[in-house]
């Protein structure tokens, strides 16, 4: 009778794959001024090019005249892309403008693809999903105009793919605090904010954590050797949307207090798999006369390159994660324990991204 009762509410029902937010699926570096970019997101084939003030602009891979595919065989000229069926040219508004056999350009006003909402931050291409492509729902976090003051450069890699895997997994195991320990063997200090949504409408947490070097690894002689290497933390974290997640750790002391942001980016690639990236950058507080005189000379200070090493560090982190992740199978009536974490709060608060129509109820 449970069981039932439990499958019947919509948030123990397996989530969507496709959901509704920002999401980002490319890096800035995936997309070269004058080459077409192709790619599939959200069940959708398309493309992505920078116009001619450099300005990324995705539109459908699917020409609005005769469905040709403008990624395969198209060229982007002068900031527009040209279909290679009919030599039609498309701005970054998705407006053709001109076609190498069309006398009278005003007879193309009706050819037009509608553009994709995209912001390019944090060395990512962020894209909204939702019910109008063109009006998203709410803005992007990392937009703000001081969200990055303060921060190195952001850096990110190519991230490592998740298949088979569900999109709200990932964010899942961030309130999941038996995992922390259980999976990635962090040492856990106490916590001073329970996990649950806050005043900003993010599900966060503030955990005091302690990280040992090479817990994870499968090498006893790395395991032991590691156990001298300890550093304790503060451990801010905050899941913004369903692809997102933002990680904030303070060091301590014998650390020099640095301040660690990760950015956690998952993006569903198909029905049943997803990818998983990092963006990392550090507070900009490390201060003598070595560092100083790297900002002023080359713009970049020892921050930047510790920046690379702590993207490196999370991106392996995953490992234990990919290896639950990709086998895991979701439960409508799952056995949830006191210290497991209010993983139904959080799958309640997931609910306000799930499209309308999914398994309404």
């Amino acid at each position: 009778m449970a069981t039932a009762k439990n499958a019947s509410k919509r948030y123990m029902r397996p989530p969507p794959q496709y959901v509704h937010d920002w999401f980002s699926p490319l890096r800035s570096s995936d997309v070269v001024a004058g080459k077409i970019t192709n790619f599939t997101y959200m069940g959708n084939e398309l493309i992505a090019f920078r116009d001619a003030a450099g300005k990324v602009v995705v539109l459908d891979a699917q020409c609005p005249h005769f469905g040709a595919h403008r990624g395969v065989g198209g060229r982007v000229v002068d900031g527009c892309v040209r279909c290679p069926f009919h030599g039609l040219y498309f701005n970054g508004d998705g407006q053709c403008v001109k076609g190498d056999f069309v006398a009278d350009a005003t007879s193309l006003r009706h050819v037009k693809s509608v553009p994709w909402t995209v912001h390019e931050v944090a060395a990512s291409i962020f894209i909204w999903h939702g019910a109008d492509r063109a009006n998203p729902d709410r803005p992007l976090r990392f937009l703000e105009p001081d969200f990055f003051d303060g921060w190195s450069e952001p850096v990110t890699n190519a991230g490592r793919p998740l298949k088979p895997t569900n999109v709200f997994f990932p964010t899942e195991n961030i309130v999941d605090i038996q995992h922390f320990y259980a999976v990635h063997f962090w040492q856990l200090d106490g916590i001073d904010r329970h996990p649950s949504e806050d005043e900003d409408g993010d599900f966060s947490a503030i955990l005091r954590v302690t990280w040992t070097l090479g817990a994870q690894s499968p090498s006893p002689l790395l395991q032991r050797l590691g156990k001298s290497i300890k550093t304790p933390f503060e451990f801010d974290i905050r899941v913004l949307g369903p692809g997102m997640a933002l990680s904030l750790a303070t060091l301590g002391p014998e650390q020099g207090n640095l301040q660690i942001m990760n950015i956690i980016l998952i993006t569903p690639v198909s029905p049943t798999d997803c990818h998983i990236r990092v963006v990392s950058s550090v507070k900009r507080t490390i201060d003598n006369p070595v560092n100083k005189l790297a900002r002023r000379v080359i713009s970049r200070g020892l921050e930047d390159l510790l920046a690379r090493v702590f993207l490196a560090i999370a991106t392996k982190d995953f490992d234990g994660d990919e290896m639950i992740w990709t086998r895991r199978k979701f439960l409508q009536n799952p056995k949830p324990l006191a210290e497991d974490g209010p993983i139904i709060e959080f799958r309640r608060w997931c609910e306000r991204f799930w499209p309308p129509e999914y398994l309404p109820g």
